[in-house]
């Protein structure tokens, strides 16, 4: 099956949380000072973090709208470094650190702003609409192949499959999208054969000290979207999914999209049924809340919030896609999932303190925009 999606997410208003610059080093400490002399060389790779378990999943990050001197000056290390330490600044991605192989890969444009007759190189355009409160925008083109083309410097022709990308946009607006695009496999963990990668664009909103402002934008469409291949839980119209779109969504869900959302209100028919039904988590309140996926009517989501709606945690069943997509891509095809080994992991996660880093907006997410299809299948 060929997919080809997007995402968008926008507009959000976000606390800044407090993180340092960490450059890699092979004890991926948290924090070192930024160099003040980066060589500036267009698609360089530099590996920001190495995986110690595992066969290393690979993550991709680059920026657009930057020019030669800002890699010069290190403000580009300084965007990556701000979207590395984001990543894993919340469970499940704290405590799956470790399995992870992260890039930069630089990438210089010619122009270092955004209007109808900019020039980036990966070909950013945006939409934006200004209100009292905050700059919104609409991501209206990206280059996704440029995108893949850059990544591979990092990755290669055989990880790309596997890999996640990120575009981090030099813009003070709010905005982020995500496309999967490749042919995948049936399987209840997404597994792309050609090129089935995903490509998550966002905003930095600060772009001048890099505070991660940006921090659920990025959470939300790259480790929502981008690697848990999850499904928007949050209503931005009003009535039922129309026929064809949602034929579309339940065919997905047998290549492992949208395991986070349901077309039936019984929870025994859930993805989530075993999670409901296990007094571990009484607290979560799991159940069939309707409205997700954009629609109001007929399509239903686990909680009551969580990232993927307006919330700043991920809900225990994307923690479940998160961890399954992880493991199966650390260790291969002949990695079987394990209820309980997840349930322990999942708890001992949130016992030990790593799903407390959760960095709340300072309002919730007044609007949202979403657009997500599938444009060809077979």
């Amino acid at each position: 099956m060929k997919f080809w999606y997007k995402f968008l997410f926008l507009p959000v208003f976000i606390l800044a949380l407090t993180g340092c610059d960490k450059e890699t080093s092979d004890d991926n400490q948290e924090s070192t000072e930024v160099p003040e002399n980066v060589n500036t060389v267009d698609g360089k790779v530099t590996q920001l973090q190495k995986h110690t378990i595992g066969n290393g999943v690979p993550v991709v990050i680059m920026c657009d709208g930057f020019l030669d001197k800002d890699i010069t000056g290190g403000r580009y290390r300084k965007a990556t470094t701000m979207a590395l330490n984001t990543l894993f600044s919340i469970h499940p991605m704290t405590s799956l650190k470790e399995y992870f192989d992260v890039y930069e890969v630089t990438a210089v444009s010619d122009n270092d702003f955004f209007s109808a007759y900019s020039k980036t190189v990966f070909g950013v355009k945006i939409s934006k609409d200004s209100n009292p409160v905050v700059v919104s925008s609409n991501i209206t083109k990206h280059d996704d192949v440029k995108a893949v083309e850059y990544a591979k410097k990092a990755v290669g022709e055989k990880r790309i499959n596997d890999a996640l990308i990120i575009v981090l946009i030099n813009d003070k607006s709010s905005a982020g999208l995500c496309s999967h695009h490749g042919n995948f496999i049936k399987s209840d963990i997404p597994k792309g054969y050609t090129e089935g990668c995903s490509v998550a664009y966002v905003t930095l909103i600060d772009t001048k000290d890099f505070k991660p402002d940006c921090n659920i934008v990025l959470l939300h469409e790259a480790i929502g979207h981008g690697f848990a291949m999850l499904a928007d839980e949050y209503v931005s119209k009003s009535g039922k999914m129309p026929d064809a779109e949602r034929l579309d969504k339940i065919d997905s869900q047998n290549y492992g999209f949208y395991s986070n959302i349901s077309f039936s209100s019984d929870v025994k028919k859930s993805y989530w049924a075993d999670l409901a039904a296990d007094s571990r988590y009484k607290s979560n309140h799991l159940a069939c809340y309707e409205g997700a996926a954009c629609y109001a009517k007929g399509v239903y989501r686990p909680t009551s919030n969580s990232i993927m709606n307006s919330g700043d945690s991920f809900n225990v069943v994307g923690s479940m896609m998160i961890y399954k997509r992880c493991m199966r891509l650390a260790y291969g095809d002949s990695w079987k999932f394990n209820y309980e080994d997840f349930v322990k992991f999942d708890l001992e996660g949130t016992k030990t303190g790593s799903s407390s880093k959760r960095y709340a907006p300072s309002k919730r997410p007044a609007a949202f925009q979403c657009s997500g299809f599938m444009v060809d299948s077979y």
